[in-house]
């Protein structure tokens, strides 16, 4: 291989070379020098450059550091502003909500966090609520609900609903809003919020749709104000002796800010209420007035405990009394009704109810008190049937049209069977058995009874006059029944041509005392001073065991001492 020729040296090196030699130095070490020279230099720049990108980094985190810094502080200042603001928020609201959430309402909503002059929510149905806005006023809009208030509004919802809340206070001023909620059940709904123990400054009237069902469920829930105890307090008020001699006793009472008042209605109760100048109405489940607007007394009966209540008119402030007694003793709705005209009290067709389906019920409640030996009442028949006992006891509406058959058999009722706005009620004597029926779709019930045995002086006896009586002695059984008194005969009476002797029995207080005769009068009133007659208030004698009483009638008896029969009515004392 050929040899590769030397290279040529520049005209740099041959300067290099020439200088070295003056210079008394190698070539190759002026080179060296000049090469290192340079080599040095561009490290130089390249350090530089080096330095300067470092420098730009630090500069760069340095910068970040410092904007990270800043951020933290302005967060940390935002967030001390907002926990500052929250928590004022949360304290005036839990201080403004404090007396709501005691008695169950509880908080479903705040703007504690938004701090928002605007709170909304999603509200469920079947609820009461509050809203509350801690400096107002407050504007509430919730379905038909449009109201506004300083501080709070209440109301009652029946479907679910979006409600909106808004004050117009600042928002610097940091106002709270909050929604607050307890079920409908546990306070009645609009008809009970009278008995709220808590209320909202506003209430808004919107939830007529359901308001009854939620008072009917608060009042199944026994949540109701406990009634007052069945005691002699009916002896305040003006007839108040009267009813309580005749068997009732204070069940319910309203004389404050309340619309109405509950009754404690036991199974076979009959009622009369009482508002002195003030009109009254009786509602029952399912929020039916069965009576409207009575003025100042109405009655009513039932074979079954009903949660009923008693309500005033609107704009009526008139205290409520409620007394009640059992069927049994004062002889059904006839015998309440007899009570309160005793009483002093007017009771019209409109301000009386029974209960539907306690016709039956009813009639054999009169002839018990009556002291008849009824059977048990059923339906009036649409056409004549069997032909019953003499003494019947009615019960039938204005569109009943009774008949009797055979129709020309004498018939006397008291009180007459008469058409009747609502519903009337009759006891009827026949001279002979009678086949009872209703002529039309309206019902009737009936219940019947043989004369018992203290009437059997008059039966057989088919004058009018003599057949008036035997009701019209009904009626003073059923008076004196009330009162405790039961009819004896015979024993302890000795007849007098200008009379009768009554003897005092062992348990027994007073007497009451009538003849019946063969022929008229029929029936004699006894008295030991005033006269009195059937219809009238009777004549009750006081006699303790062991003493007797010697009774009159004014002019003396027009029939023999063998042909009259004293019936004695005696109060058992300790009644």
């Amino acid at each position: 291989m050929p040899k590769k020729p030397a290279p040529q040296q520049s005209g740099l090196d041959e300067v290099e070379r020439a200088i070295s030699v003056l210079g008394g130095r190698h070539p190759e070490h002026e080179r060296i020098r000049r090469e290192t020279a340079a080599a040095a230099d561009a490290r130089r720049h390249e350090i530089e450059k080096e330095l300067a990108v470092n420098r730009r980094k630090r500069l760069r985190r340095l910068a970040v550091l410092v904007a990270n810094m800043v951020a933290v502080g302005l967060a940390g200042y935002v967030a001390s502003r907002l926990f500052s603001r929250t928590s004022a928020i949360r304290d005036a609201l839990a201080h403004d909500e404090a007396l709501f959430v005691t008695h169950g309402y509880v908080e479903i909503a705040s703007n504690e966090i938004t701090a928002r002059t605007t709170l909304e929510k999603d509200a469920p149905e079947s609820s009461c609520f509050v809203a509350i806005a801690t400096r107002g006023p407050l504007h509430v809009h919730a379905g038909d609900v449009d109201a506004q208030a300083a501080h709070s509004v209440g109301w009652c919802e029946c479907n679910p609903s979006h409600v909106t809340l808004e004050t117009t206070a600042a928002s610097g001023s940091a106002p709270g809003l909050a929604l607050l909620r307890i079920d409908s059940r546990a306070v009645g709904g609009a008809f009970a919020r009278s008995w709220f123990t808590v209320a909202a400054e506003k209430w808004a009237d919107t939830s007529a749709s359901c308001a009854e069902a939620m008072l009917d469920v608060w009042i199944g829930d026994g949540k109701v104000p406990k009634p007052p105890p069945r005691d002699g307090s009916l002896d305040a008020i003006a007839g108040g002796k009267t009813l309580h001699a005749n068997g009732f006793d204070l069940v319910a009472q309203l004389a404050d800010e309340h619309p109405f008042a509950f009754v404690d209605s036991r199974a076979g109760d009959c009622a009369i209420a009482i508002s002195p100048g003030g009109g009254l109405s009786l509602r029952t489940t399912g929020g039916e007035r069965v009576i409207h607007s009575a003025p100042q007394a109405m009655a009513w009966c039932s074979s079954s405990a009903l949660p009923l209540t008693v309500w005033r008119d609107a704009g009526s402030s008139a205290p409520i009394i409620v007394a009640a007694a059992h069927a049994d003793r004062v002889g059904g709705l006839l015998g309440t009704s007899e009570s309160a005209r005793e009483a002093g009290l007017t009771l019209g067709p409109e301000t009386t109810w029974l209960r539907p389906g306690d016709g039956a019920w009813e009639a054999s409640a009169i002839l018990h008190t009556s002291k008849l030996d009824a059977s048990a009442g059923s339906a009036v028949a649409a056409e004549p049937g069997t032909a019953d006992p003499r003494v019947t006891a009615l019960v039938y509406s204005a569109a009943t049209r009774l008949k009797w058959a055979p129709d020309s058999t004498a018939v006397v009722c008291d009180p007459p069977l008469a058409a009747s706005s609502a519903f009337a009620e009759s006891v009827c004597n026949a001279i002979s058995p009678v086949a009872w029926w209703r002529d039309g779709d309206a019902p009737a019930y009936a219940a019947h009874a043989a004369l018992p045995f203290w009437l059997s002086t008059l039966d057989g006896h088919h004058e009018p006059d003599a057949m008036a009586r035997i009701p019209e002695l009904l009626a003073l059984a059923r008076t004196l029944a009330r009162r405790g008194f039961e009819p004896t005969v015979l024993e302890g009476v000795t007849e007098l041509p200008t009379g009768v002797r009554v003897a005092g029995r062992a348990g027994e207080d007073a007497v009451v005392a009538v003849g019946l005769a063969p022929r008229p009068p029929w029936v004699i009133p006894y008295t030991d001073g005033d006269a009195w007659e059937l219809g009238e208030p009777p004549r009750v004698v006081e006699l303790q065991p062991g003493s007797s009483v010697t009774l009159t009638e004014s002019p003396p008896p027009n029939t023999t001492v063998d042909k009259r029969r004293t019936v004695v009515f005696r109060r058992v004392s300790h009644l």
